[in-house]
């Protein structure tokens, strides 16, 4: 198996440097060859794919290829007054787009989060629950949506949990151990705890309601400001930090 990404490790954009040499390592020691910072050019092939070449020339023979590279969001002609959009259609924290009685949920929605901001999200978790959010608001809700995004991965005998939202951080600070692979993770940004991520370690947040992940959660939630020495130390009580928050 050959795996062919722009970035220098796996999950990099979205883990970060630390975690994604990490995840380099697990696919090489399981006979993954790993063209990093390569782009797929062209495929070859007439009644079946044969080959993928990348832009520098590479090329790798093949009779089966999985490409990850995103969505762009459709967006349905809507009659009447236009639906504003950006990267999606923009709604509010209701779920609301700019077109009275025009609501949207999923990949396709840029919501106002209360907590994140602007974002567009396209996890499994949150298109399963914001169009429930969604339906509430049509129904005279006025609770806005403040899911906490979660997702997951099994990287073959390896488990990784994800709570929270960031794309860029100043700091990111491990509980546990790097070289043995088994951490808690925080990302930091002005300080703020707005993502944990767990490896091999810290549970399901939303499902291990007593977990490390799940207190990691509530800091999230609560825009803790920890300091790291406290977020790394073992000896500190998540959940006491939690409760502070």
């Amino acid at each position: 198996m050959t795996a062919i990404f722009p970035g220098r490790f796996p999950l990099e954009r979205v883990l970060g440097e630390e975690l994604g040499a990490i995840f380099s390592a697990i696919h090489l020691g399981n006979g993954v060859e790993l063209l990093a910072g390569e782009q797929v050019a062209a495929f070859e092939g007439t009644e079946r794919l044969e080959a993928v070449t990348t832009a520098s020339g590479v090329r790798v023979p093949c009779d089966f290829a999985v490409a990850g590279v995103g969505i762009e969001p459709v967006i349905p002609a809507v009659a009447g007054q236009p639906v504003a959009q950006d990267n999606g259609i923009l709604v509010d924290e209701l779920c609301r787009a700019s077109a009275a009685d025009v609501y949207a949920a999923g990949d396709v929605a840029n919501i106002l989060h209360p907590l994140f901001g602007r974002v567009r999200v396209e996890h499994y978790n949150n298109a399963e629950k914001q169009g429930a959010a969604a339906a509430r608001s049509m129904l005279g809700s006025t609770a806005p949506y403040d899911y906490l995004y979660s997702f997951w991965s099994d990287q073959y005998d390896h488990k990784l949990e994800y709570v929270g939202h960031v794309t860029k951080w100043d700091e990111f600070v491990v509980r546990g151990s790097l070289p043995d692979r088994k951490l808690v993770g925080f990302y930091l940004v002005n300080g703020v705890v707005r993502a944990a991520v767990g490896l091999d370690r810290g549970g399901d947040p939303e499902l291990d309601t007593g977990s490390e992940m799940a207190a990691a959660a509530r800091l999230v939630a609560g825009q803790a400001q920890p300091s790291p020495g406290q977020l790394a130390d073992e000896q500190v009580d998540l959940w006491s930090l939690a409760k502070e928050a």
